[in-house]
């Protein structure tokens, strides 16, 4: 199949729809597919998948998205591609795949996230979010197209489309996948020692993990704040961490951990590509999302084997069903996450949960993403 991938941006380092949209390419490509990566701008490393940017001309970043959603749909229409998948909305496309989840479920975790008065304020910024409504306009036109497949990345993200746009045929449901290191049992014994031995821990002190690159969307601050009660009402003799990975100013939670007592236990590290090192140190997972379509560090840690805590907000929880991991109903749902800490820190209900990520693991594979994608482009190919 000739193949056009069709994103804004392509640096597989800034977020996870790059991660994966790489990931899926290199997929394609080693299947023997022709792939073609449309981009306003972009890096591939080797010939293996063709790079088509389409650069940046406007002022404004609106008019900025504007031009390339005009210069990729010219682009794919003139190159005669089997399949066009898009991870925007735009038109020419026969695969749209909203790997941030909807526009109109974005807008409502926001408005939820913020609250009444909050969300209200919200709403005015939002009726001035020209690239979201855009987008959203965009996204609208598609749902409407029969002729178009919707790939959602989770059940959350097909209920999304039942309840804002009324539509559920032709919306299919393809879990996330990730690729995870081939790293023998010493290697990751290795990683784990050497992590934690320069962070304090100790072999039995419970170390827990949240890799984030949106601290607020992805609730550091409640995991922060649980996480101190949880430690404090334990007594001085727990010798826990949170480690908090990511990209996000951390100053402010630095201040939020040293005010609430656990200044020393709550770590900080800059984004890094030895992520599963990191995992390796940890003994469970935390991530509570407000709105997460369904987020790759949960999907990482389970395929890692790490039981992981997060919210019903982020699709990644309906994986987690059979054990893997432990679902709280928002991040603000303190309770729960104490005592959600308080059973991972258990090694041995631990190890039932890890057991449990072990047995899913295989399902969430970038292969299997894959695979399941190229059986949805047969099938849209069919259709036309």
């Amino acid at each position: 199949m000739k193949i056009a991938l069709v994103i804004e941006q392509m640096n597989c380092r800034t977020g996870g729809r790059e991660v994966s949209t790489a990931q899926i390419a290199s997929g394609l490509a080693r299947r023997g597919h022709e792939v073609t990566i449309v981009c306003r701008k972009g890096y591939w490393p080797d010939d293996s998948v063709s790079i088509h940017q389409l650069g940046g001309k406007g002022l404004l970043r609106a008019r900025r998205l504007a031009n390339f959603i005009t210069a990729a749909s010219s682009a794919v229409m003139k190159g005669a591609y089997d399949i066009v998948h898009a991870m925007l909305p735009m038109p020419q496309v026969n695969v749209y795949q909203p790997r941030g989840g909807t526009i109109p479920g974005q807008i409502e975790a926001s408005r939820r996230r913020w609250g009444l008065a909050g969300g209200l304020r919200k709403g005015v910024f939002e009726r001035l979010n020209l690239c979201r409504r855009q987008l959203g306009h965009h996204e609208q036109s598609l749902a409407g197209d029969t002729g178009v497949m919707h790939l959602a990345v989770s059940k959350m993200v097909a209920d999304e489309y039942s309840e804002h746009y009324g539509r559920q045929e032709g919306v299919k449901v393809i879990y996330n996948g990730v690729d995870v290191p081939d790293a023998s049992a010493d290697q990751w014994q290795h990683w784990r020692q050497k992590n934690r031995y320069e962070l304090g821990v100790g072999q039995g002190d419970p170390a827990f993990i949240t890799v984030a690159s949106n601290f607020p969307l992805k609730g550091v601050d409640n995991a922060i704040r649980a996480f101190a009660k949880w430690v404090n009402g334990r007594g001085p003799d727990l010798n826990a961490r949170l480690i908090v990975v990511g990209r996000d100013t951390p100053e402010a939670y630095q201040r939020t951990a040293s005010l609430l007592g656990v200044g020393r236990i709550v770590l900080f590290v800059p984004p890094t590509e030895d992520i599963f090192q990191w995992y390796a140190a940890a003994d469970a997972c935390v991530l509570l999302s407000w709105y997460d379509p369904c987020s790759r560090t949960v999907l990482e840690a389970v395929r890692w084997g790490l039981p992981c805590i997060t919210t019903a907000y982020n699709g990644a929880c309906e994986v987690l069903s059979d054990g893997a991991g432990i679902v709280v109903a928002s991040p603000k749902d303190e309770k729960a996450i104490i005592a959600a800490f308080q059973e991972l820190s258990d090694p041995h209900r631990r190890k039932s949960r890890a057991d449990a990520c072990n047995a899913v693991s295989g399902e969430l594979s970038m292969d299997r993403h894959v695979e399941q994608l190229i059986g949805a482009y047969e099938e849209a190919i069919r259709a036309k």
